[in-house]
């Protein structure tokens, strides 16, 4: 009889499969009880009991983003570019790892937030010394849920930047489930405490307008997170850096509303040495972009693409084409102008193909030589938009039934957003 091996043997194999978890039973749905709807800051930019994310390129002043939503939550002020409705001050808790305590106090001061009403979780009295959060309801984080227990006035608004420095060294967030164990004690802490909680995190540096595939780490970040908004520049333009276009990328729940370009505003807050300019950045002057950031992205690629792609030969034609007639009064025999292309080398494809593209051809008189003019070219739009942007505004018109369109009349911002504090100068006064 051929023997049992031990490891077969009951008395002898340890089933390491967990049990059924506690409390676990089938429930009818009249008997549970359903947590209440999402309540949001900002309707469609920052849900309360919920992860948002914030997602942008390094360096590019996406930090400016919370510094300006928690002046709106400290001082209670509303801000109609992000659905965000006037309340009673909180609040605010912050997590920083990637700039000094005292920049990101400059920067709150600057923006107009109530600094008594922030409130930095660190170990050390000058801010430094940050958490770090192992992926369960434990160490730090069991700590930091204890402290907004015991706070007096509960908080409403949570950020961490950046979150991925605040993550313990043996988690591999790319890693998906070790991502999830990373982001769920965030959840948790968020509804418990009734918080809206913003991580902040940079991209990485595939060339892709794909904002899924530009999220850093891992594809878990957008999955567990409510919200995702993202922050961008337009590349390879002069002013790119006077200006900050941010927009929702995912919502759950609530449409994909347009993207709102700030301007970058400089202002000096202390004096200038020789080790320290004495200047901070704020956000100001927000617009709409009329259209989802992901688009905008999509439009810059394209954009960067046609700037980059070498000119076809009829192309080159016509640039030839418009040279030759600036010396005219927009009119010129036809004759000549097919012997100047001939002159510059080009063919009598490129250069018929050019004439045509630009204008027309015709005899002045019986028996007269033809005539070449060009065509007069519409290159301007309504308010200087691109001719994408004009268009996308017309359609969202004619789809609410309406023939025409206009403009409107910019919402009412904070006074931080519109003009410079009396007490603080702009830059250029700072250097006169």
């Amino acid at each position: 009889m051929t023997e049992i091996p031990d490891y077969f043997r009951a008395d002898t194999y340890e089933d390491e499969t967990p049990g059924p978890r506690t409390g676990l039973k089938i429930r009818r749905a009249t008997d549970l009880k359903l947590p209440p709807p999402t309540k949001w800051l900002g309707r469609g930019w920052l849900p309360r009991r919920e992860i948002t994310v914030l997602v942008g390129a390094e360096g590019i002043g996406k930090s400016l983003l919370w510094v300006l939503m928690a002046m709106l939550v400290t001082t209670g002020r509303a801000f109609p570019m992000f659905n965000w409705a006037a309340r009673q001050p909180a609040d605010v808790v912050v997590i920083v790892t990637e700039d000094s305590a005292s920049e990101v106090e400059a920067r709150l001061r600057t923006s107009g937030a109530d600094i008594s009403r922030i409130h930095f979780f660190c170990a050390e009295d000058d801010g430094t010394g940050t958490p770090v959060f192992s992926g369960g309801n434990n160490g730090d984080m069991l700590l930091l849920s204890g402290l907004l227990d015991q706070m007096e006035t509960k908080p409403a608004f949570l950020v961490v930047d950046a979150w991925l420095d605040t993550v313990a060294g043996n988690l591999n967030i790319r890693d998906t489930q070790q991502a999830r164990s990373a982001l769920h004690p965030w959840k948790e802490l968020a509804t418990r405490h009734d918080l809206a909680v913003l991580l902040v995190t940079h991209t990485n540096r595939m060339d892709t307008t794909n904002t899924r595939d530009l999220m850093g780490g891992t594809a878990a970040l957008r999955q567990k997170a409510r919200m995702v908004l993202f922050a961008a520049r337009p590349p390879a333009r002069d002013d790119s850096g006077q200006f900050l276009w941010v927009g929702p990328d995912k919502a759950n729940t609530t449409g994909i509303v347009d993207a709102v370009k700030f301007q970058v505003r400089v202002e000096q807050v202390r004096d200038q040495t020789d080790d320290d300019p004495g200047t901070t950045a704020l956000l100001a002057a927000p617009a709409s972009a009329l259209m989802p950031i992901a688009q905008l992205l999509s439009q810059w690629k394209q954009e960067e693409a046609e700037a980059e792609r070498k000119p076809s030969k009829a192309e080159d034609a016509e640039e030839a084409v418009k040279a030759y007639m600036e010396d005219t009064d927009g009119t010129a025999l036809a004759s000549e102008v097919k012997d100047h292309l001939r002159q510059a080398g080009y063919g009598k494809t490129a250069s018929e193909s050019a004439m045509k593209a630009l204008g027309s051809s015709a005899p002045s008189g019986p028996k007269q030589p033809w005539v070449y003019s060009l065509r007069e070219i519409q290159t301007s739009y309504p308010e200087g938009l691109s001719q994408e942007v004009s268009n996308s505004r017309k359609s969202r018109k004619l789809e609410a039934g309406q023939d025409s369109f206009n403009v409107p009349s910019p919402p009412e911002l904070p006074k931080s957003l519109e003009t410079p504090h009396p007490s603080r100068k702009s830059e250029s006064e700072a250097a006169a």
